[in-house]
């Protein structure tokens, strides 16, 4: 069993992506019928990856086995039942996922005072337009510095920026419904002055080291002081 972080520690777990038989008893039906769906390609054993080490997780936190972790999506803007952060009601844990499809991170902070947190992992693509997406998400002044760097340095630039951005946007529970554009992260904390239901909170941004191509970033209610970082046993 896992201690729920203190204020101001997240817990990172990351899971390798990939086929694990073992772990498909831990799907629930639905999850296990869409599994069987995608065949035997990289979705599927994402897909597998994922709900499995979320429930292995979370159960470490709360003491109980994996199978008894009920995983509520139901999103808290909009009402629709799959769309939502990801939550166990009543649990001492608030958490976030992320993925790609080599890998899997999953952010804990305690929840007894209300904490949350977001996360996002993304990988290095040198096929993505790094110029033309930075030009639709962000913002004027992000912009306007992101000019300025080299040509070499853009796709990290840029991608540093969108993984602050997508945290931010997991724990408000807003995903790609708040425009990337209005929300700043060119400092410590993630503000959105012109979406009306951003939180007052403040949302405190931490860089993560992240696999190699890959780069990562929590958003959090809480400063953090410190990262903890843990594996699941294969």
């Amino acid at each position: 069993m896992f201690a729920p972080p203190a204020r101001g520690v997240c817990d990172v777990w990351l899971v390798p992506v990939r086929r694990r038989a073992a772990w498909v008893g831990l799907l629930g039906s639905e999850e296990r019928e869409r599994w069987r769906t995608l065949g035997a390609g990289p979705a599927a054993d994402t897909l597998l990856t994922s709900r499995a080490a979320q429930r292995l997780v979370v159960a470490g936190y709360l003491g109980v086995s994996p199978e008894e972790v009920t995983v509520e999506r139901s999103c808290a803007l909009c009402g629709a039942p799959r769309h939502g952060r990801p939550r166990v009601p009543g649990a001492a844990v608030d958490f976030s996922v992320s993925h790609t499809d080599q890998w899997l991170l999953i952010a804990v902070v305690g929840a007894a005072d209300g904490s949350l947190v977001g996360a996002d992992l993304d990988r290095l693509d040198p096929d993505r337009d790094a110029d033309g997406l930075a030009a639709l998400t962000l913002t004027p002044a992000e912009h306007a510095a992101y000019v300025q760097l080299p040509d070499t340095e853009r796709p990290v630039a840029f991608l540093d920026a969108w993984v602050r951005k997508e945290a931010a946007m997991k724990l408000t529970g807003h995903g790609l419904s708040a425009p990337p554009a209005a929300i700043d992260v060119s400092t410590p904390l993630a503000t959105a002055p012109g979406v009306a239901t951003w939180p007052r909170t403040a949302l405190h941004l931490t860089a993560l080291t992240a696999p190699p191509g890959h780069r990562a970033a929590l958003a959090t209610t809480a400063p953090l002081t410190r990262v903890g970082r843990h594996t699941l046993p294969e």
